[in-house]
């Protein structure tokens, strides 16, 4: 007994040490985490509300009850911190579980938002958290009642319209903005939500919105896809029409499909597939239904077999499905089945103008430009009546001037000039047209007229804000103009939506060598160079990069890849024989001089280099030639009168040099080798006044440069009055 006695103390002891270390552990993790402390002290106002509100020994009254409740949610709330300005805060981890909880626990007790004793703040954020958890019910019911305390509270009106939208109760959702236009009557975000959900209904607010969306400056209407979606819902009220059921009924195939179209236009694609997908059990014959579904199934990128499945059926049933098809193979990557779907379809409806539309736009993309043309050129009369035709001709215009670039240098202004009309002619007959707007402003961008596009630009935005290369054709017009800042964020925009397109590295690149940033312009270059190889604007630059860089190798790989693919191309035959002057190859640069000539007799920086080659070469009596035709060629091009002067003061004929470079300099004020000539021809005659403000302009230029300010003290001394020596007379 005693031995057992023994033994049940010894284990009390053991015990007892563990109590302690855990008190202990208990203790440190307090005194390291405050806020574990914090969430104790939650935990056990949950604790006592539930024995309070739930021990049927003991009976409460209603007030009690609400105000048991409202104990616990502040001591929650007491821990969720006020949110910021952007509506949004961190909570603390430990508080999702305990939110979870008290909203079991108002639950349990059958109670509302409106039992609870809380400010509207209060309420606010207890709907927030209650949100977070995804208690959708209770946090609705949070921010109801945070606006009926506070009628002007913005954020939680913004919290329940986004509860509402998500759920797909739209009906709601409509009261909700409405509240909130009253608020914030110019929200842009707001009047056009509110569109969507009034289309195709007879409401005066859709004529107070338009209106307000006008005085903004912003176009009204609805657009691109959710255009195409609407025509959906448009379809499904016409099917409901001469029915005894009322109209929009959320029973019936027909109003749910107009439903399920309209939270699809506000983003909702789980809640809007749930809808369709009863407006089918309602009528598995509902042809909009079922053409509905199938652009939802493609949505969620997951099952494009079943999205075609869909389709058949939607054709089966009467519905227009060949663009919507083609569509949805080409996001899955099967642009030949998308083209073939669309041929196949125009060999039936030919007059088809947006079908010829979107098939020559497959084709284009495909980089066939002669089958995209082919396309358009075989459409009847009839089809040049839409706007994708002429949109589509204005694409092709601006690909041909691109080509033409590529291949001579230069861009083709008459091809630009028949988009820019292609593009007016599809304005005129779809003012909304958002791709017509885009195409415009580029065709301005490349005839220099700037603002026009810019105006142009603008308009596209605000008709198909999320296209890709919106940002993207703001950043090229930005670089043109010369903010290079704005240029860069642009830039960076566009990164985000068109991750492998050479442009974006292009861009960046060009900002890079304009900031003087030449290795990492190099880089950028080759980037674009990874994605397309036959960029041939990023290895024109990349070369001259290199060729700054004094990386002759890669600027003359790059010039050699660029004249062997187009033979044609003036600016890369000029760098390759830049790059051989700098080899010191004078030869086969002035052969290679020779061939651009023979291009362009005309080209004037290639005719100045032409003349150094000779002379370089020992051919000095034959240089002058070539400069005289550079200068007649272009009278403003200070090289020519530079290198020309050189040549006369090889000659020894000074006066001509002199006039020679005091024209380069009057070409170019900048020219720092032309005053340098000037002030040297200068200081080695008599007139020093002369000399000295000679040189007083090269250091305008060139503070720096010792040679200047050296011979600029020489002057200084000759010009200083000297003392007459006395000699004694004997």
């Amino acid at each position: 007994m005693a031995a057992k006695l023994g033994s049940m103390r010894g284990n009390l002891s053991e015990t007892t040490d563990r109590l302690d270390l855990l008190s202990r552990g208990v203790d440190t993790i307090l005194s390291d985490a405050p806020e574990v402390h914090d969430l104790l002290e939650v935990h056990r106002s949950l604790e006592s509300a539930e024995s309070l509100l739930f021990n049927q020994g003991i009976p409460i009254s209603n007030s009690e009850s609400c105000a048991i409740a409202s104990h616990a949610t502040k001591a929650l709330l007491n821990h969720y911190p006020e949110t910021n300005g952007e509506g949004k805060t961190d909570a603390v981890p430990g508080l999702m579980p305990l939110s979870k909880r008290l909203a079991a626990i108002l639950t349990e007790a059958e109670m509302k938002a409106e039992d609870i004793e809380l400010s509207a703040g209060e309420h606010r954020r207890l709907g927030e958290l209650f949100h977070l958890v995804e208690r959708f019910d209770w946090a609705a019911d949070c921010f109801q009642r945070a606006n009926d305390l506070d009628p002007e509270d913005e954020s939680a009106l913004r919290s329940l319209s986004e509860i509402q939208r998500q759920s797909g109760d739209l009906e709601a959702l409509d009261r909700t903005l409405e509240r909130l236009l009253a608020i914030v009557p110019d929200d842009v975000g707001i009047l056009n939500e509110q569109s969507i959900l009034l289309d195709g209904r007879q409401d005066e607010r859709i004529g107070r919105n338009s209106k307000r969306l006008e005085a903004l400056g912003i176009l009204t209407g609805i657009s691109g896809e959710d255009q195409e979606l609407s025509q959906i819902a448009k379809r499904a009220r016409a099917a409901d029409s001469g029915k005894d059921t009322p109209p929009q009924s959320p029973s019936t195939a027909s109003g749910l499909t107009e439903t399920a179209a309209k939270q699809l236009m506000l983003g909702e694609v789980r809640i809007a597939l749930e809808t369709v997908e009863s407006a089918i059990e309602a009528d598995a014959n509902f042809g909009p239904a079922w053409s509905l579904k199938a652009r939802l199934v493609a949505a969620r990128g997951d099952n494009t077999k079943a999205a075609i499945k869909c389709i058949r059926r939607a054709n089966a049933l009467g519905e227009y499905t060949a663009i919507l098809e083609s569509e949805i193979l080409e996001n899955d990557s099967r642009t030949d089945a998308a083209i073939e779907v669309l041929g196949e379809h125009l060999a039936h409806s030919p007059g088809d103008a947006e079908a010829r539309g979107r098939l020559s736009q497959l084709w284009l993309s495909k980089g066939s430009s002669e089958s995209s043309e082919a396309i358009l050129d075989e459409a009847p009369e009839e089809t040049w009546d839409s706007a994708t035709m002429h949109v589509m001709k204005g694409r092709l215009g601006i690909v041909h001037a691109d080509k033409h670039r590529d291949e001579t240098g230069k861009l083709d202004q008459m091809r630009v000039i028949d988009s820019l009309v292609s593009f007016d002619k599809a304005i005129e007959i779809d003012r909304e047209s958002g791709l017509a707007w885009l195409g415009r402003a580029r065709a301005l961008r490349y005839q220099g007229a700037f603002d026009e596009a810019e105006v142009a630009l603008v308009r596209a935005r605000r008709l198909i804000p999320e296209h890709p290369s919106i940002p993207l054709e703001e950043a090229q017009l930005s670089l043109d103009t010369g903010n290079l800042e704005q240029a860069n964020a642009l830039s960076l925009e566009a990164t985000t939506t068109l991750k492998n397109s050479p442009t974006v590295p292009f861009i960046r690149g060009i900002i890079a060598a304009r900031l003087g940033r030449l290795e990492e312009a190099k880089n950028f270059f080759t980037t674009s160079l990874q994605i397309d190889p036959e960029h041939v604007r990023a290895r024109l630059n990349r070369s001259s990069a290199a060729l700054l860089c004094d990386d002759l190798e890669m600027a003359l790989d790059d010039a050699n890849h660029l004249v062997e693919l187009h033979p044609n191309h003036e600016l890369a035959r000029l760098r390759r024989s830049e790059i051989l002057m700098n080899q010191g190859d004078w030869e086969s640069a002035e052969s290679e001089l020779r061939e651009l000539l023979r291009i362009n007799s005309n080209h004037s920086l290639g005719l100045v280099h032409l003349g150094t080659c000779m002379i370089a070469v020992g051919k000095s009596e034959q240089a002058e030639k070539p400069l005289n035709k550079a200068i007649e060629a272009d009278p403003t091009l200070s090289e020519a009168w530079y290198q020309r002067g050189l040549l006369y003061l090889d000659f020894g004929r000074s006066e001509e040099a002199m006039s020679d470079f005091e024209d380069a300099v009057r070409t170019d004020s900048q020219h720092i080798d032309a005053r340098l000539r000037i002030a040297a021809l200068l200081h080695d005659g008599e007139d020093s006044e002369k000399a000295v403000a000679a040189w007083r302009k090269v250091l305008d230029v060139d503070p720096q440069n010792r040679l200047a300010r050296r011979r600029l003290e020489e002057c200084r001394d000759r010009m200083a009055p000297r003392s007459e020596t006395l000699v004694p007379k004997d």
